[in-house]
């Protein structure tokens, strides 16, 4: 199953990763918040404990000042993915992006010193606008209330607090008092000033107070509180449902909750509280966090989790699961390869509505239960995003209409459903007068972040675990002190054979791909020991790519928080795949397709059945991670992309051959040799 996976700010935010905690302090510490929570705390929890308003007027001040020389877009880079409706911003941050740069693209790309020197008019200023670009950019990690309805200004609202906290009088009653404290907190209104004041008389007008920025921003506050009221009417008792706001279920009308909801009844509580808070939450905690809050030993709850990952997947193979397993590939090929998370709660009735026993909508359910997509920026993908971006602008550089690009990008799986917020969201790429446009000087996607390390291998730490063949665990400096532990001594490195010779680089290894974004893909081709957690080994080449040298370990974090780690022995090599093979439903003869960022590991399955009918070609394109169809010639040069760094490498056919022969890749080349004989 694909768990969702937190991310945090620094995901977000890729430039708060390499900055200083006493730099971003200032800017970021929060009473309620553990210092440096950018670098541990899912985004999620910040906004639920902090609030929106807060993080985006904060994150406003942060790109004003101290990075303000970096476009808005380059510092948080899913705002160039995320499209933007204007009517979906309120005013006056709509009017003074419109007065100043004209629509949202230009604010994006504009460096926050650029924005300064606009001329705002009176009642928005600079920071106003850049607040509420972030806000755009923290709403997908949002309540499903918070993502209704324009968004106001942060910087507006927390003016508007503080002028309702300096103009209230001794005379408020205490349930008023009490909605202004609440109102301080959620905005962060009451971080940097004390209590409001006593003040013995109303302001002088009464009523008649001119109408100000914080005027306007206190009738949005009531507009939002107003939305969040008729949400909380929805859920019984007049209260939301903890952990999701969705509506509550009657029985009867939504068959495929009640069938989910059933098969639920017959589990043990901890198994429940363990799909709730592990498989299905937006934010699942851990594993010793949820020990402690239930008082269940941490092996009974690793037991309990697999029995329940076991059980979901047989119901699902199973006739009683067999109307979800339908519905399921019904939605794959309804949506494609890519669709937006509101096209898919909006695709069927029952997705909105809440399973009572998972505290969670049945939507999210349902994206745990896919095995080839994930969530990416706010797409539920099928496929590699930079990739299918990448190949969008390849298929529509001749400027046809919407009607043939339709019909084209539905080779890759983009439906006609999803094509106007596809291309909307691929950069480059501009729908004028009906016809799709290419800006060439534009690439596919935005520069692949550094290194988390600098780009350089470092000496681990053990803290006294061990994976599953038993080999101690070793982090990275600092890793232990940043959760709040402490490491046990160093016990130095895994013994390394002696005056090892230097491995060869990435892009001489086999079965290593370098995808249009940056990356380099390794394929593992799955067998049945690897199923029963046998090691995968890896080309030195690649294993020195990912920073990691003979006799040291490199612990990296696989989709659904699982750890995975690769050591250098004799050669390098998983320990184990086991708890991401079975994540991804693997089968042997499947392809899995790994790649590393930072300490975090990326993944994606090619089912071996999806050979079925392609002829050598497509079977070539298979094994280098390519699904799209395509002409022996084109199919050539795709190749010969993959397997060097040049941009647009041209070798003949004879030498692309040799140069798979010598890194290793016979399988691919034998591919090309039958299909270059192959007539057409």
């Amino acid at each position: 199953m694909n768990a969702i996976s937190p991310i945090c700010l620094t995901d977000l935010a890729p430039a708060l990763r390499w900055s200083r905690p006493e730099d971003l302090a200032p800017y970021l510490k929060h009473s309620r918040l553990v210092d440096g929570w950018w670098r541990s705390l899912p985004l999620p929890r910040v906004l639920e404990i902090a609030g929106p308003a807060w993080l985006a007027h904060n994150l406003a001040l942060l790109m004003s000042e101290y990075w303000d020389h970096i476009p808005i877009g380059d510092f948080l880079p899913v705002l160039r993915a995320l499209p933007v409706d204007m009517d979906g911003v309120a005013e006056p941050v709509r009017g003074a992006v419109l007065a100043t740069a004209g629509d949202w693209a230009t604010l994006v790309g504009s460096a926050p010193s650029c924005v300064a020197a606009w001329s705002f008019p009176a009642d928005c200023g600079p920071v106003e606008v850049i607040g509420s670009a972030a806000w755009q950019a923290l709403r997908p990690f949002c309540g499903e209330e918070a993502r209704i309805g324009p968004l106001p200004s942060p910087a507006l609202m927390i003016e508007a607090v503080r002028t309702v906290a300096h103009w209230l009088p001794d005379s408020a009653p205490d349930r008023v008092r009490r909605a202004l404290g609440y109102l301080s907190a959620a905005t962060g209104a009451d971080l940097d000033e004390g209590p409001p004041p006593s003040v013995s008389e109303p302001p002088p007008g009464g009523a008649d107070v001119p109408q100000s920025p914080a005027t306007r921003a206190i009738r949005t506050l009531r507009a939002l509180r107003n939305q969040h009221a008729r949400e909380q009417e929805r859920a019984p008792g007049g209260e939301a449902p903890e952990g999701d706001r969705g509506p509550a279920p009657d029985l009867g009308t939504h068959p495929m909750v009640d069938l989910l909801e059933e098969f639920l009844r017959g589990w043990s509580p901890l198994e429940r509280t363990v799909a709730a808070e592990r498989l299905f939450a937006a934010d699942p905690i851990s594993i010793r966090l949820l020990a402690d809050q239930t008082g269940a030993d941490v092996g009974d709850i690793r037991n309990a989790q697999r029995s329940v990952e076991e059980r979901l997947l047989q119901w699902l193979s199973s006739p009683g699961g067999e109307p979800v397993t339908r519905h399921l590939r019904e939605l794959s090929d309804e949506l494609g390869a890519a669709t937006t998370i509101d096209t898919l709660i909006g695709a069927h009735p029952d997705h909105p509505v809440t399973v009572p026993s998972l505290k969670a909508p049945l939507w999210r359910v349902l994206i745990t239960f896919f095995t080839d997509r994930r969530l990416h920026n706010g797409w539920l993908v099928a496929d590699d995003p930079q990739r299918m971006r990448w190949q969008t602008r390849e298929m529509l550089g001749d400027a046809p209409t919407l009607d043939d690009a339709a019909a084209r990008l539905d080779r890759i799986g983009i439906r006609r459903r999803s094509l106007r917020a596809w291309l909307q969201s691929t950069p480059g790429i501009e729908v004028r007068d009906g016809r799709v446009l290419i800006d060439p000087s534009l690439p596919p996607e935005g520069p692949a972040p550094a290194p988390a390390f600098g780009g350089r291998p470092e000496l681990a730490e053990d803290d006294g675990s061990t994976t599953a063949g038993g080999l101690p665990i070793r982090r990275r400096p600092g890793a232990a002190h940043e959760a709040g532990a402490v490491p046990p001594p160093h016990e130095g490195p895994v013994a390394a054979p002696p005056s090892a010779p230097a491995p060869p680089g990435v892009a001489t290894s086999p079965r290593c791909f370098h995808a249009p974004d940056g990356r380099w893909w390794h394929r593992v081709d799955i067998g049945a020991d690897h199923l029963n957690g046998a090691p995968v080994t890896v080309p030195p080449g690649y294993a020195t790519h990912l920073g990691l040298q003979p006799g040291r370990l490199l612990c990296l974090t696989a989709p659904g928080a699982d750890l995975l780690v690769l050591v250098w022995r004799d050669q390098p090599a998983f320990d184990s795949l086991r708890p991401l093979l079975r994540r991804l439903s693997a089968q042997p003869g499947d392809r899995v397709f790994i790649t590393v960022d930072g300490d975090r590991l990326d993944a994606r399955r090619l089912p071996a059945a999806d050979l079925g009918g392609h002829g050598p070609t497509g079977r070539a394109l298979h094994l280098i991670g390519y699904t799209a169809p395509a002409p022996t010639e084109e199919a050539l040069r795709i190749i010969a992309r993959r397997i060097t760094e040049e941009e647009n490498p041209e070798p003949d056919p004879r030498t692309l051959l040799d140069m798979l022969t010598e890194r290793g890749d016979d399988d691919i080349a034998e591919e090309l040799r039958q299909s270059m004989a192959t007539p057409h």
